[in-house]
């Protein structure tokens, strides 16, 4: 591959990637799911989400937090250092760090605190002739963590059966 593909490939993903976070802060994930291949997983810490419904399940069950007030209304994914570890063509393995903030309210949110997560970003790509590049993995490793977990790692996936909650499961 030479340098020109390298650049075209790595802004293709970038903006894969960028697209995604922007789908999760601004629409609440709504259709984060369809970034996913049908069987696509999505990893954070401990909790494995497999396949788009499972995927749309969690981001709605996370709607559902923030629509209640028990966890942040706003929030802002940062991407940084994102580089391509290999490539085969049509299957990419992407490298990088991610940092999640979220406050209470909307913006402008005070912030003062340092961010709630930074995890290692390792995503294994495809490319779908119709599609373009989706997630068949997207997977978050935490490194830093506050003592304000991110929904992702706050359910407890095995708790309630690898299920996320339901609206009548989750009322008091």
């Amino acid at each position: 591959m030479n340098a020109h593909d390298e650049v075209q490939l790595w802004h293709a993903l970038y903006r894969l990637e960028a697209r995604y976070w922007h789908e999760v802060d601004s629409n609440c994930g709504r259709n984060a799911h369809e970034f996913y291949v049908p069987d696509g997983l999505m990893v954070v810490g401990h909790n494995h989400f497999e396949g788009r419904e499972k995927i749309r399940e969690y981001y709605a069950w996370r709607q559902r937090q923030v629509t209640t007030g028990i966890c942040s209304q706003t929030t802002r994914h940062l991407i940084s250092n994102l580089f391509i570890e290999s490539c085969d063509g049509w299957c990419v393995k992407v490298m990088g760090i991610v940092s999640f903030y979220g406050a209470s309210g909307r913006p402008p949110a005070p912030q003062s605190k340092p961010p709630i997560l930074v995890a290692d970003l390792i995503n294994e790509c495809i490319l779908d002739d119709e599609s373009g590049w989706q997630f068949k993995s997207h997977t978050l490793q935490p490194v830093f963590m506050s003592h304000e977990a991110p929904p992702s790692i706050a359910i407890d996936t095995h708790r309630v059966g690898h299920r996320i909650p339901t609206a009548a499961a989750t009322a008091p």
